[in-house]
């Protein structure tokens, strides 16, 4: 099982190449140090120009996240699939947080080297900062990275990009698995690109070489982006809600203050107006355990 989805990992350089044009904490050494740009020219082929300027779509959805965790209040963190996600480091400069940063064995491997040299040269060690194997499918070893954590505290499970990926059957296996974690943990399940169907259509509207680039990413991964979206929003809530969890919605309207990278890419009236029209479309969800 694990070698399709090992496909999918070099999707998180074409992701971390997008924030160095942010001002992410350590965006711009993970996307250096693990030669970001060059996947994300593959990946993006012809419109490796046009999708900059909707960098503030990835700024948005990393900073909301970061928003419902302090929000929240919560100090500890699951990060499933983290690909290439300097959230970690970021968050654990605070001593009470502690952070579990998981994903198949490459792009893991990869993400603890980067960042051991990162807090190295900050002559900053993390004892709260964690890496652990795990298959977003596979519930032992979900469950493995989540032993380090104290049940009394609640936790925040992050999927941040991974859903697209999956299609019904996996994302089903995802759901259930992570429905008995929070059983166990109380907490949410932050779940970011969740997709339907005209929200794909309305993106495509924005980006006319979207839909290319899906296909690019979909020849790269063996994942058809388009065929795993949810049919419409009551399709996405009966989906969420059969699966055990309360839905609360989180716009990425709601972090534009926050936003650099309009200001970084010096973008257009135009340009901008395109890229937070693609933000008022966009949520995270916030999902919690609900006995079934």
């Amino acid at each position: 099982m694990k070698e399709p989805y090992e496909k999918i990992s070099p999707t998180a350089k074409f992701v971390a190449y997008l924030r160095t044009f942010t001002d992410i904490p350590f965006a711009k050494e993970m996307a250096e140090q693990s030669g970001a740009e060059r996947i994300y020219q593959e990946l993006a082929g012809e419109s490796k120009e046009s999708l900059i300027r909707f960098s503030p779509y990835w700024e948005a959805r990393y900073k909301v996240t970061n928003r419902i965790i302090m929000e929240r209040g919560i100090t500890q963190v699951l990060e499933v699939a983290a690909g290439l996600s300097p959230r970690g480091i970021a968050m654990t400069e605070n001593s009470e947080m502690v952070y579990v940063v998981t994903d198949l064995p490459q792009i893991l491997d990869q993400e603890k080297a980067i960042a051991e040299a990162i807090l190295s040269r900050l002559n900053s060690p993390r004892s709260n900062l964690h890496f652990e194997t795990a298959n977003a499918l596979d519930h032992e070893s979900l469950s493995r990275a989540l032993s380090i954590f104290r049940p009394e505290r609640p936790v925040a499970i992050i999927t941040e990009g991974l859903l697209p990926y999956f299609n019904r059957e996996e994302k089903t296996v995802l759901a259930n698995n992570i429905h008995e974690l929070l059983s166990r943990y109380r907490g949410v399940w932050i779940a970011s690109d969740v997709y339907t169907e005209q929200y794909g259509e309305a993106v495509y509207r924005l980006d006319e070489r979207h839909r290319e680039r899906h296909n690019r990413i979909a020849s790269s991964t063996g994942s058809n982006l388009e065929n795993n979206f949810f049919a419409d929003e009551d399709d996405l809530r009966a989906f969420f809600d059969k699966a055990g969890f309360q839905i609360e919605e989180y716009r990425y309207l709601n972090v534009v203050q926050d936003l650099s990278s309009v200001r970084i890419l010096n973008l257009t009236q135009e340009d901008t107006k395109r890229a937070f029209e693609l933000l008022a479309a966009s949520k995270s969800l916030i999902l919690i355990h609900r006995n079934t």
